[in-house]
């Protein structure tokens, strides 16, 4: 069988670079192929990142716009703070990071086709159907990799079903800024399973949305309302707004089918609580590209031995699963308490939070990435069931199988 390449990445967002990258760098040939004119717009990304996420990738200093210690959590009522001495988080330049994510993967000796609409995959084949400049292309290639996003065409043609959350951004500026070492995340009842964000982001410029399970209509309605009675800045004005996909975990879905896999937005690899994937999605490069890699060396990949091919891709489900699935379980559980609440509940959560001194716990275990931790050491000490309204007692159980 003949093939134009060794593996065809749909999708030249940050996860699809990084793994084209890695791939090519090892001499294999790469083409990433992306319907955006320009990488990384629009920006559909709050570009908040845990600062261990340099532990797996590089990022440029000049790419990193702020740095915050902690947050200010907030009911309707209620607010308290939790912080460490260190910078916790970085604030990025998104469409830089995606840029130059994708410009090194072409330096590295990928191939490119913007503007191309994906249209059709065939799975079994390695046929990848594109559209560009009203032409239709095909190309075959030995390894197809998804990574095109939420509503990913990949996966559909795997047979995944997916949901997804819509998510609203607003970029604001201020006048007179009083704090940008500090997030602000608003909790309220009726946006469970999301939050607001306020995430200051360079000079007098924040970065204001939501993730919820409305539609982009009545978000809008709610960040407006946000703005004008609960925004701690009476000076502002919106320069732009942003809107966006959050994709839903969901366990029963495959990752591979034949000659593909799919990886970061395409295999929903987010963070159930925020809905970030970055972290998650750059460590899971690294599974992907050991897994393609051993296609690559086997001699299935050329004989269309789809057997030889699906052990090989069953590792690479096998080991995201082992190292993200319990961390996803602990988030998926954290937002079904959550959902529980209302918002005098949530005042409640606050005030018993402050009253036996959580924040300094918090502070102390919380990680937003790797949220499992605090988790186990509120469940150890026997604080789920004494700081939230007893009423819930039961439906907390449950959840926790206390």
């Amino acid at each position: 069988m003949n093939f134009d390449y060794d593996v065809a990445i749909v999708g030249a967002g940050p996860i699809g670079s990084a793994l084209a990258y890695e791939l090519a760098k090892e001499d294999f040939s790469v083409c990433l192929i992306d319907k955006k004119k320009v990488i990384g717009l629009p920006l559909q990304c709050a570009g908040i990142i845990n600062k261990s996420v340099l532990d797996n990738i590089q990022i440029p200093e000049d790419l990193i716009i702020n740095k915050v210690k902690g947050a200010y959590l907030h009911s309707k009522n209620q607010s308290f703070s939790v912080s460490k001495e260190d910078d916790q988080a970085l604030i990025i330049d998104r469409v830089a990071l995606d840029q130059y994510l994708y410009n090194r993967a072409i330096g590295s000796g990928a191939d490119s086709h913007l503007s191309s609409k994906v249209v059709n995959v065939d799975t079994l084949e390695g046929k990848v159907v594109f559209q560009t400049d009203s032409k239709e292309k095909t190309i075959k290639s030995k390894v197809i990799v998804g990574a095109d996003g939420p509503l990913s065409l990949v996966s559909s043609a795997i047979g995944n079903d997916f949901k997804y959350y819509c998510a609203s951004q607003y970029l604001v500026e201020v006048d007179n800024v009083r704090e940008m070492s500090f997030v602000d995340l608003y909790a309220y009842e009726d946006i469970f399973p999301g939050f607001i964000w306020v995430i200051p982001a360079y000079k007098n410029i924040f970065r204001i949305g939501l993730f919820s399970g409305h539609d982009y209509k009545m978000q809008n309605e709610i960040l407006d309302d946000f703005l004008k009675n609960d925004f701690k800045y009476d000076d502002y004005n919106v320069i732009e707004k942003y809107r966006g996909k959050i994709p839903i975990y969901n366990n029963e879905n495959k990752l591979f089918e034949h000659r593909a896999l799919i990886i970061g937005d395409a295999a929903a690899q987010v963070k159930p609580t925020t809905g970030g994937g970055l972290q998650i999605g750059f460590k899971t490069v690294q599974i992907a590209k050991n897994a393609i890699i051993n296609a690559l060396n086997s001699k299935g990949i050329l004989e269309n031995d789809s057997k030889i091919l699906q052990d090989i891709f069953k590792n690479y489900q096998k080991d995201f699963e082992e190292k993200f699935l319990k961390e996803i379980s602990y988030q998926f559980k954290v937002q079904k308490t959550l959902c529980t609440l209302s918002d005098d509940d949530l005042d409640y959560f606050f005030i018993k939070l402050k009253e036996k001194q959580c924040d300094e716990l918090i502070s102390e275990y919380g990680d937003i990435d790797d949220q499992s931790v605090l988790v186990k050491e509120f469940l150890k000490r026997g604080l789920v069931l004494s700081v939230l309204p007893a009423i819930h007692k039961k439906e907390l159980a449950k959840i926790w199988l206390l």
